[in-house]
Order: C-alpha cells, then structure tokens, then sequence
C-alpha cells in the first residue's frame, strides 16, 4: 500500500488532496473559498497571460509572477494562489509557515483578504509527505505551467470521461502523455500520489525511481534509462506487489527503513559516474546566470572557481543534470569534508574551502549543531557562536545525559534560559522538527512580556494539533516557524525569520530594561578544560600533611592508611569506613572533603527514619504548584549536593554518609548503588527556580547519571544501637576498619580543625586518574606478575566454600595494586594484604557452620601464603591461629581474620562488621 509513509503522516495531505479534486478538480470550484474559480475561462487567462509570456530573465519566481499576473483580474490571482496551494501539498522541504504565507500572498494580489481560517491552510494539510525532488524550487514556474496546461486539457474533456479517469490510476497515467512537459515534471509524479496513493509511489525525483527499478528488478542500466515515466510507474507497481508478498506486510515504503537502506547506497555512485569537469562548468555558469535558489545556499563550505565561491551541492546537482538530463536531488547526499561529493568535485580539478567564520555565521552554526544532535554523544558546546547581532549566544545538549531536546538560546542583557524571554530554536529529536520560537523560561517566571504575538501558537498548542499530545518540555513558549530537518534546511529562510523575531526581540527589551530579572542559574561548567596535574604519589604526600595540620593523625600507619584510603576512592568512588565511633572515620572523609576545596563536601547524618530511596533522590511534592505540567520536587541536602557536582564536572566532591547503619541500608541505598554500577539515568534532573522549587530541567531528559566526579564516604559505627550492615553494600565498595593502638594515643592529641584546600590542579589530577577506566593497564603494578596468581589462588580456596568473587572484585583489585603502588604502597605483600582486608573480607558473614572452615583457610593463606591450602579435615589441628598477627605475611587480615574466629565461636555468628 503506497500511502503508507512510515512516520510521515500522509492522512492530512490526502484529505487536503481528496478535497481540491471533489470541490476543484471535477467541482470547478475553490479550495479555500465558495467561489468559482478552476474555471475554463480562468485558466484561459493564465494561458494567455503566464504560460504564453514567459518571463525568464533575473529575478525571484513571486517577483516575476506578480508582474505576469498584473494584468488580471482578482480571481485569475486567486487560481494561481490555490495553484500554489496544490503543488505545495507534497514538499516537505518547505515548511508549513512557508507554503502559507505563499499561497496568502498570492492571494493578496486580489485586493481581497487571504483566508487564514481554512482547514486546508493548517500545519498537518501542508507537512507534505517527502522531497520533491531535485530542481522544484528553481523551477516552480515550469511546474506552474504544466499545471495549468493540465487543468486546460482535463477540462475539455466531458464530465463522464472526466469521472472515468479519477476512478482509473492506470488510464490517467496514460492520459497525462497528452499535457506537455509530461515526462520532466515532479508535480506529474506528485499528482498521481495524491490522486491515487494506493497505486503510485511517493518518489518524485527521475533518479530515485530509476535507482529503485534498478535495484530490485536487477534489469540492466540501459534498459532502466530507456524507460519513459508510465513505464517505471508500471515496474514500481510490479516491484511494490512482489515485496509486500515476500515480507509479508503492506506497510512498506522507500524511504522509510528497511527499504530505505538496500536502495540508496546506489544513487550517488549511480548518478554521478558520468559527471566530467566540463558538466561542472556548465553547472557554474547556470548559476552564474540564474543565481542561487534560497534553499541551496551552502551553510559549511564554498566551491572556489575564478575568485566565485558557489554552493558545493549545488554544483554537483547541476553537473549531473547536465550529465543525464535530471538534477541529482541534493537531500539524497551530504557534503563535508570527507563526504564522496567533495571527493568528486575535487577530482575532477574543482577547489572545495571551509566558509570564513563571518560568512558562514548562523549557517554553519546551525550545521554543526545539527550534527552534533544527530550523533546524540558529545555535550560540550564550546567552539560556538558566541555573540549574534550583540545577544548572547548559548547552546546546550544536556548535562550529564543527552537532552531530548538540545536547543539555542540568543539572550539579551539581563535575560537567561531561567528567567527571561529570548529567542529561541528548540530541535525536537524524535519529532525531527527544528522550531523557532518566543522563547519564554519556564524554571522562573519571567519579568518582560513578548506581548501581542498575533495569535501565535504556543509549543504545546502547536504539538497537540499536530500530534495530539503536548510536548516534554517548552510548552508555554510560541512557534514562529518549523522546520523539517530530515530535509535540506533553507539557511537564508531560517536566518531571515531569526532576524525578524531579533527586530521584535529589541524591542521587548527597550520596553522593559528597568525591570530586568537578574541571573540565578545554576553553576555552568566553563568552556575551556581547566589544567590538571595527574600525579597520584603527590597528591597522598600533600593530602597527608594537611591531614596531620589539621590535628588529625594515625600514629604509626598515618601514611599507609592515607596512601589506602585516597587510592580506594580513585579505584572506585565509594568507600565505607568501620570501626568504633571516635575512632577518625569520619574525620578522615570530612578533611578530605575540605581539602577539595571550598563547598565540595556535604556531610548527610543517616536518620532511623530514611526507609526508601527518596531520602537521597527526593519526591514530588504534590503540595506545591506545578508549572507547565512540570510538578514541584522536594529535594533533601543530599540530592541538592550532587546535582550541584552534576554542573560541576571538572571538580570532584565528596558526599559523606555519616553512621550509614542508623537505619536499614538497603533500603534508602539500593537505586544509588544500582546506579553507580550501571551507569544508567537515575537522578532526577532538576533546577531551581525564582519561587524556590524544583522541578524537572526544560529541554532536557528527566534524569541523569550519577555523576562520576561524586566521590561516596560512608561511616558505620559498631554498637548495640545500630543495624546489621548489609554485605551487599561492603562487597561493592571499599572497606576499611578503624581501630585505635594503645600506642596512637598521644598527650599531644589536639581537637582537629578545617583542613587547608589543595592545589586546585593536582586535585582535579585525582579526578582524571579516577575517570580513567584503563589507567591501570598504562601504570601497571610491578608486582602485577605476581599478584595475579595470589589472586586466583584466593579465588580457588574460595570457591572450596562457595564464596568466590567475580569479575568486578578481580578488576578492582587488580586496578588498586597499581594505584597503591604509585601511592607508596610497595611491595606484593603489603598491597595484597589491603586487598584481603578491603574487598575479600568485608563479604564474609554467617553462622560457624558455614565461616569456621573457610575463616581457617584464609588465615592460613594470610599467615603463611603457602603454594597450597590444607585440606578441610586437617585445618582444625593445623594450628593457623597460633603465631602473633606481626609474624604473619599478610598481618592486617590475618588480625582481622582471627578476631572474626574469636568472635564466630563465642557467639555462633561473625560478620565483617563486629
């Protein structure tokens, strides 16, 4: 079935289609008013006055036809305005705003008022259904004569045969031979779609639908190019029959994906191999003599001949007309520096150069955001636009996720995207829809008014008459214009509308200068990347010393336990310390966080209440007024501070989490770790506005990732008041345990103070050491040869017991041997030992049954790391637990290991957390 478009809703267009042939075509009346006007008499008129006096000389298709039309009278007009309104209703190069205003200028010339509240002028009547094909707009004047010719043969034909013909797609196809020019018209190919859209193709270029036969009849090029316009109707109505039965489905199109993608990759190549140096000639001096249509103006680059720069796919398009017969349609290849059409142009001797940044202006602005949108990855808008006739220039992507709905704002002084109107270009992905608007804020109300805007439909409006919802975001702005992107986009259109809405802009902006809101967004990340120094061994010694400073001190293993601890927040952003309270948990995280840097540490004291995850992640607040069908948020500390590391990215902070085990931790910390190790959008992506809420960013997804610069301290005291700590959360992270020797007391002990903050770049090092997944591979540890079959011999004593670890503990370790090494940690013994006590241990808990034997079996591999472990009935004679912890091999975890013993046999259950 023809009509079947993919996501182009072809139903509007072929109501609009339906209507012109009942009340026009066969009525001989009108499509916009009551009136009598696709008349005999009339179309005589435009016999004598536009097709019999050609005007080909300079000057712009409109210009030249309000002159030809001078002549007549209003009705003669307004039949050419409907005209117009008919060869409008395929493009889709065009866009609605467009076609309108050219069919109600046309109008106009009457002396009589357009109509404007018409059906058939709505955005879905003229969203068109493809391209029309390469040439149209250059040659509009041509399809108005082919139309006019048409309508003056189909009237001399009596009502019955008229009738016969509209019930016949195959008879009106042969009778379209008798109108001249019938083979080199789109609007031929167009009308037979609109009046028959189950048996022609929407295919209105000569190229695609010769590439088409030839792709899947398999006939030979010659005999495909030998075909006049009925024949290829018949082969593509053939071709369409067998498809459908082979894949058994009706809902097929050539544009549209599966199909798309088996035919295209031949157009260029097949169009083109013909093209010699002397056809590009003739091309350059067509446009010498005709100038360059508006919507092939060329955003990104020129081609330079004789001092001229010309419009690369302009060129090229033309060569091949000139080389074929048709026009190459431009929207049927790209250009670009590696694009195959530079290639060709180049080859052949032609000069391609990249536009000067003061020509290219909105053009190539508009080209490089674009590309950017479609490849949906990189966020980063530096390298813009700045300034635009004196507005700032701000485009945005989103903030740690790519936004549904990437946009570009132009703000004047004392107006931003939170608090404000400006203008606007909002592109719509899914929808493929690039919208000029009155932009108007919608985190904060905004002080100035765009006032009277004629009627001008809001986002919201213009998406529910379109598509019968209301959009993400943006709705309370206003659409001046739209613009299809998966066709060309007319630069000079668009850039004229922009100017216009500039005009207006400035005057808004006089009119209320003195009550101007003032900026209160939030953080924005800089355009250029601050430096760094990555230097993990200088960034311990300085942290270490400022610890101390600060009156905070670990006796003997002070730099061991600081060289761990940094390492284990760079291996993996989360870390939980354990131990009794007083101990120096919490101090070590909080003085960490000062020496960050100002405001990058929030300290969030865990509550017996958190019982769910909106503790961390907030709730909406169904109190509070929604605004734009965006509800209010209530957002804890917690969440505020991370979302202010979200637009911070060259930064890291440190959220602590103090006495985490106050409250079941399951239970409000299961979405952060679900979310930390997949990486997936978890975070309400929320901003504050003017009246204090939050709510969901406009323009951008509803949540983000956590971001990779939060760094996660988690406290957990050991005592009668607290609940049992989850293992699941001690395996995912990195545990210490805090105990304090009788030798680390000193009478020199003072109550400690801020910590001084870093050097700004050998913090944001840390940073880049953190982010860098590979970092591990590039810095390898000396021991690595080594601790690799440590590892797997662990892991097979392990599994003797069922309690081996996976691939995520095995690439963690593996990654802090390298970065405690750099750290100062040296040798195989001291590294391996931290292993087992941070990730081995903290996952072992359970009744004696279950933890003796393999309890026994670690501390024999702690104390004596032997080639092989004893075997289980000989473990409880072997006498592991009788040397001192100091004579061990691996003396923490041997400690560690024998207290859980002690522990497991007095109280018939043990855990890492005792």
């Amino acid at each position: 079935m023809s009509r079947y478009c993919g996501d182009d809703d072809s139903k509007p267009i072929l109501e609009a289609a339906a209507h012109w042939r009942d009340s026009a075509l066969l009525g001989g009346g009108s499509v916009l008013t009551s009136d009598k006007l696709w008349t005999s008499p009339l179309l005589d008129v435009l016999d004598e006055y536009f097709v019999r006096r050609p005007d080909v000389g300079d000057g712009k298709f409109l210009q030249k036809l309000e002159q030809q039309l001078a002549p007549t009278d209003g009705a003669a007009k307004q039949l050419v305005a409907e005209m117009m309104w008919v060869m409008y209703l395929c493009p889709s190069s065009l866009t609605p705003a467009h076609k309108r205003k050219t069919v109600q200028t046309v109008w106009a010339w009457s002396s009589e008022e357009a109509p404007t509240n018409s059906r058939w002028l709505d955005d879905d009547a003229l969203a068109g259904v493809g391209s029309a094909g390469p040439g149209f707009n250059q040659n509009q004047w041509r399809e108005l004569v082919f139309l006019i010719n048409f309508m003056r043969r189909f009237r001399e034909l009596d009502t019955g045969e008229q009738l016969r013909l509209m019930e016949d797609g195959r008879k009106f196809d042969e009778w379209l031979k008798e109108v001249p020019d019938w083979e080199a018209r789109q609007l031929r190919h167009m009308l037979l779609f609109l009046l028959f859209p189950d048996d022609f193709e929407r295919i209105f270029g000569q190229n695609d639908r010769k590439t088409i036969v030839r792709h899947y009849s398999k006939l030979d090029r010659r005999e495909v190019n030998r075909m006049d316009a009925e024949q290829l109707d018949r082969e593509l109505q053939s071709i369409r029959k067998r498809l459908e039965g082979e894949r058994g489905t009706t809902q097929l199109d050539y544009y549209v994906p599966p199909l798309k993608g088996e035919w295209r990759s031949e157009t260029f190549a097949a169009a083109t191999e013909s093209v010699m140096a002397e056809h590009v000639r003739q091309a350059i001096a067509e446009i010498q003599q005709d100038g360059v249509p508006q919507d092939a103006e060329s955003t990104g680059y020129d081609l330079v001949d004789d001092g001229n720069r010309y419009p690369p796919k302009l060129v090229l398009s033309l060569a091949v007309k000139h080389a074929t017969g048709e026009p190459l349609d431009r929207a049927n290849f790209s250009g670009g520096e590696e694009s195959s059409a530079f290639r060709l142009l180049r080859r052949l001797g032609f000069e391609i150069r990249p536009k000067d940044e003061a020509e290219s202006g909105i053009a190539e602005l508009m080209q490089r955001f674009l590309e950017q949108a479609e490849s949906g990855k990189a966020l980063s808008a530096q390298g813009y636009l700045r300034e635009y006739q004196g507005l700032k220039v701000r485009v945005s992507f989103g903030k740690g996720n790519f936004a549904r709905i990437p946009w570009i704002a132009f703000l004047g002084d004392g107006q931003t995207v939170s608090e404000g109107v400006y203008p606007v270009l909002l592109l719509f992905r899914d929808k493929r829809q690039l919208l000029l608007c009155y932009g108007v804020s919608e985190e904060g109300s905004a002080r100035l008014s765009w006032g009277d805007l004629d009627g001008a439909q809001t986002v919201r409006e213009w998406f529910k008459d379109r598509y019968g919802h209301s959009p993400d975001r943006y709705g309370a702005s206003f659409v001046r214009a739209a613009y299809d992107i998966s066709q060309p986009l007319p630069i000079p259109e668009l850039q004229q509308e922009l100017d216009d809405l500039i005009d207006v802009y400035a005057g808004v902006l006089s009119g209320g200068s003195a009550d101007m809101p003032t900026e209160t967004t939030d953080p924005v990340e800089p355009d250029v990347l601050l430096p760094v120094r990555a230097n993990l061994r200088e960034a311990v010694l300085a942290f270490g010393e400022a610890l101390q400073a600060s009156g905070v001190k670990f006796g003997d293993q002070h730099d061991t336990l600081v060289s761990a601890f940094v390492s284990s927040i760079v291996t993996k952003p989360l870390v939980i310390l354990t131990g009794l309270s007083g101990s120096g948990k919490t101090q070590i995280a909080i003085r960490f966080g000062e020496w960050l840097g100002d405001d990058r540490l929030h300290v969030a004291a865990v509550r017996p209440d958190w019982t769910g995850a909106e503790t961390l992640f907030g709730y909406e607040d169904a109190l509070k007024r929604e605004l734009d069908g965006r509800p209010a948020w209530a957002v804890p500390a917690p969440l505020e501070f991370i979302l202010k590391a979200v637009a911070d990215q060259q930064h890291p902070y440190v959220l602590l989490l103090d006495e985490m085990n106050l409250a079941h931790v399951e239970r409000y910390f299961a979405d952060v770790l679900s979310g930390m190790e997949s990486g997936k959008p978890c975070l309400p992506n929320l901003q504050r506005g003017t009246d204090g809420c939050w709510r969901v960013r406009i323009g951008e997804d509803a949540r983000v990732p956590i971001p990779r610069n939060l760094w996660i301290v988690g406290t957990v005291n050991v005592d009668e008041t607290t609940y049992m700590f989850s293992p699941k959360v001690l395996d995912r992270a990195n545990t210490f345990e805090f105990r304090v020797q009788a030798s680390d007391l000193s009478i020199e002990a003072r109550k400690p103070t801020p910590c001084a903050p870093g050097d700004a770049e050998l913090v944001r090092g840390l940073l880049t050491i953190a982010r860098d997944d590979d970092w591990h591979l590039t810095h390898q540890s000396g021991s690595i040869d080594e601790l690799t079959p440590r590892l797997k011999q662990l892991h097979e004593l392990l599994s003797r017991y069922n309690l081996e670890f996976g691939h995520r503990v095995f690439y963690e370790a593996i990654r802090f041997a390298s970065l405690a090494e750099e750290a100062g940690i040296t040798g195989l013994d001291a590294v391996l030992d931290r292993i087992v006590m941070q990730k081995v241990l903290p996952r072992l808990h359970g009744s004696r049954r279950r933890l003796e034997l393999p309890l026994l079996a670690l501390a024999q591999y702690c104390r004596d790391l032997p080639t092989s472990i004893t075997s289980d009935d000989k473990l409880q004679t072997a006498g592991v637990e009788e040397i001192p912890a100091q004579g061990a091999e691996l003396p923490t975890s041997y400690a560690k290991i024998l207290r859980m013993l002690r522990s497991l046999r007095a109280n018939q259950f043990a855990s890492f957390t005792e």
